[in-house]
């Protein structure tokens, strides 16, 4: 039996295959909903799974389980406004609630593996506990290198995965869409589908687990060399990514690595240290402003001289901040962090936005040919006070575009 799942694609099919006609919520309009029209909102402030009307509710049904909650709590909480939002509108959700119970069903199933793997704390304790539970004295648990391209067994030797024809067989698992681990065990086992999905959701929380220890040492390490003091931070994305995700279906997986490589380059070759990555965003942090404009300049030249799959329209956001934020062992804290994102999301697709900190920053070293449009000041929705915001222009770059993405705006200066 080989299971080899694809995440992306599968919340893609769900979340956007029952929902075609749902009205999409700009960024305007879902910044000036209330709180209560949204199902969840995390620890951080960010809302989701909006609830505003009926077609709305209905989508946040489909995409409930595809959800990531923070905790139990919060899941908890969410789930009982959801079903007041469906009451509210007559709806009665019978499939979310079977889907449910299945769910919480698989969870007890699985959460009886996770007593018998209690002990794990190695990749080796990890392969005895699984041979014991699944009584398979063989069974083998290999990893997988991204820079070997293989999997390797306990030993970091690489190691083949059995035939169609082998007497064994192989369960592959993997983690964010790319290969994590693979069980290679007896036929005979894993062959109920019930406790296959409960084995499959341990091996994953363990070997996360692990990982999680090391990368988070391996983060916090990465985070102490990160330039402290005066730096200016750049965020982008891409404009209408679910739109393109639709389009590309399981080819989007590789567009967006093309993206990101396109990304990284551009920001390396400028000095930039590439600090978060989460789906289609990026976030970098730069010593000198003038090199974060010049890596957010390069970023447009290089997507409008590429050409993208299907003669799509790729367009990338860029909002550009500096300041003094707080580092710590996880990475920057603090306003200055949240007003550069901001900045970013009140940008459109193939537009660069800055502060009026960082133009401050540039003077005396803009880049060659690179002009600061004024904007005028403009209200972000949970900052304190408005922003100047600015627009780089270049020769070689679109120049027009509509007003920034915020509550308010006041004139530019004459």
């Amino acid at each position: 039996m080989v299971l080899w799942r694809r995440r992306d694609g599968l919340v893609t099919s769900e979340v956007h295959g029952d929902n075609q006609d749902m009205p999409q919520l700009d960024r305007k309009t879902r910044a000036d909903l209330p709180d209560s029209a949204f199902a969840y909102i995390d620890s951080n402030g960010r809302r989701r799974l909006p609830i505003n009307d009926e077609a709305h509710v209905r989508n946040a049904l489909a995409r409930f389980n595809q959800t990531s909650f923070e905790d139990e709590a919060a899941r908890d909480r969410a789930r009982t406004r959801l079903l007041r939002a469906a009451k509210k509108y007559g709806i009665v959700p019978v499939g979310f609630m079977t889907g449910q119970l299945r769910s919480q069903s698989r969870q007890a199933a699985a959460g009886q593996a996770v007593i018998e793997l209690g002990g794990v704390g190695t990749p080796e304790q990890l392969e005895e506990r699984l041979r014991l539970v699944l009584s398979d004295p063989t069974l083998s648990v290999l990893y997988w290198s991204e820079s070997v391209g293989a999997y390797l067994d306990g030993t970091g030797q690489a190691a083949a995965l059995p035939s169609e024809i082998d007497s064994r067989t192989v369960t592959l698992l993997d983690r964010l869409g790319r290969p994590m681990t693979a069980l290679v065990h007896d036929r005979r086992v894993l062959t109920d589908p019930e406790l296959t999905r409960s084995v499959i959701a341990t091996v994953k929380l363990a070997i996360e687990n692990q990982w999680m220890h090391s990368e988070i040492q391996a983060r916090a390490s990465e985070a102490r060399t990160l330039p402290t003091g005066f730096v200016t931070f750049l965020f982008s994305d891409i404009e209408d990514s679910t739109g393109l995700v639709r389009r590309l279906g399981d080819r989007y997986e590789r567009f967006l690595g093309e993206v990101r490589r396109l990304l990284r380059a551009a920001i390396a070759a400028a000095g930039g240290r590439e600090v978060e990555v989460r789906a289609d965003e990026m976030f970098a942090v730069f010593e000198q402003a003038a090199a974060g404009v010049e890596a957010a300049v390069a970023i447009q030249r290089n997507v409008l001289a590429r050409s993208w799959p299907d003669g799509l329209p790729v367009r990338i956001r860029i909002g550009l901040h500096a300041g003094r934020p707080t580092l710590t062992d996880t990475g920057y804290l603090g306003l200055t962090v949240h007003t550069a994102a901001r900045i970013c999301f009140a940008s459109h697709g193939g537009q660069i936005l800055l502060s009026r900190t960082v133009v401050e920053a540039v003077a005396g070293a803009t880049p060659d040919g690179v002009r600061f449009k004024d904007l005028g000041q403009h209200q972000f929705h949970g900052l304190p006070a408005p922003e100047a915001l600015f627009q780089v222009e270049a020769d070689d770059l679109p120049a027009a575009f509509p007003p920034p993405r915020t509550l308010a705006v006041s004139p530019a200066a004459t």
